[in-house]
């Protein structure tokens, strides 16, 4: 069996989760983001977890995403954020599940199923107050709650809207954004009698204290340990969750000027110990780390040289004692004294911790520990 191992910590999972809820204070009830497998973490073993720990509601993209919580023995009340089309309304019904709500055909097939099978149909309206996304357009919302208001079998339990650089401290742009949010909820609040849950603090918002006034609150990277951008001296109190190791399954010692990998992109410069690792572009290890990243063996940082092949990489061990085939390696987490991070592998491939997680988690084999 290939050695690659994905460890998710679910003890730092709900360690994060309750400090979520001390930095949201004790108003906000909290909506757990569990999308896209969890950020790559796994989303039945993060989800149980979760809901064991208290959580109000889950988060997810899409409905076969809710309905696999639901088959899976989730109770929690689970919200479907891109909404739904015509022909899932069914199933969304059947299971009990809570789309967010911004087109009018939608509503009126959700009124009409429900109605049939003599159901109320919770629903979050989702408003656009400037990520020009998915939701309704603040200048339409008047308009689409006159609609919205008569048709039965619907409940409008909630309203949320999503900040878009709420990641940067003190960005004007969040403040408008809550300002047009807390215009819509009012608007809510007159045209239809809205008294549901009221939502908009993400991740970042909850480090920077915005939108914690309201009903909800919502995280997602957080759980997982990480801050949606540097910078945020509150961040440090949280624990990653996943690990990714491998080992060692070839060493041998080359000359200088021996080229390696793909392309020949490096040479040695001296005689060179150079250890190989079971760990390419298939296993989420991005290509572009190739001559631009490091590892841990026995509690030192190690260059990757050559080029990320599909299933194999090449690091340089010349300076570490006592080598052999079998040595653990840390791609992602702690070894020893020394830490590599989510943030650090996105800033040398130019991109977030969000998709590194993503790609790790979803391309290897997970293990949960406690």
């Amino acid at each position: 069996m290939i050695p690659n191992e994905v460890t998710i910590d679910l003890g730092a999972l709900k360690h994060n989760f309750f400090e979520i809820k001390r930095l949201a204070g004790s108003h906000p009830g909290i909506i757990a983001v569990v999308k896209s497998d969890a950020y790559g973490h796994g989303m039945l073993p993060v989800a149980r977890t979760l809901e064991s720990a208290g959580v109000d509601c889950l988060g997810v993209f899409e409905v076969q995403e809710g309905i696999e919580l639901r088959r899976a023995g989730i109770k929690v009340p689970i919200l479907l954020m891109m909404g739904i089309t015509s022909d899932e309304v069914s199933a969304v019904v059947e299971h009990g599940l809570t789309p967010a709500l911004f087109q009018m055909d939608i509503a009126e097939e959700l009124s009409r199923v429900s109605t049939q099978q003599d159901k109320v149909s919770p629903v979050h309206i989702k408003v656009d107050s400037g990520m020009t996304r998915l939701g309704v357009w603040c200048e339409d919302l008047p308009n689409f709650l006159e609609k919205l208001a008569p048709l039965k079998g619907i409940k409008a339990q909630g309203i949320f809207s999503h900040l878009a650089v709420a990641d940067t401290p003190d960005h004007s742009f969040t403040e408008l954004q809550i300002e047009r949010f807390q215009d819509a909820v009012e608007a809510c609040r007159r045209l239809m009698g809205f008294q549901g849950l009221v939502h908009i603090a993400n991740s970042g918002a909850v480090l920077g204290k915005k939108g914690l006034d309201l009903d909800m609150a919502r995280p997602g990277i957080l759980l997982y340990g990480s801050s949606p951008a540097e910078g945020w001296p509150a961040a440090a109190s949280f624990k990653p969750v996943m690990t990714f190791k491998s080992r060692v399954i070839q060493i041998r010692t080359v000359p200088p000027n021996t080229s390696i990998s793909y392309g020949c992109t490096y040479a040695t410069k001296e005689k060179s110990t150079i250890a190989t690792i079971p760990v390419g572009y298939d296993d989420g290890y991005s290509r572009l780390l190739s001559n631009n990243s490091e590892m841990l063996i026995r509690g030192q940082r190690v260059p990757v040289v050559g080029r990320v092949c599909m299933n194999l990489t090449m690091v340089d061990v010349t300076g570490v004692e006592g080598v052999v085939v079998g040595d653990e390696v840390v791609l992602l987490g702690l070894q020893g004294k020394e830490r590599i991070t989510a943030e650090e592998i996105a800033a040398r491939i130019g991109t977030i911790s969000y998709e590194v997680y993503c790609t790790i988690g979803k391309s290897n084999r997970r293990v949960y520990i406690d």
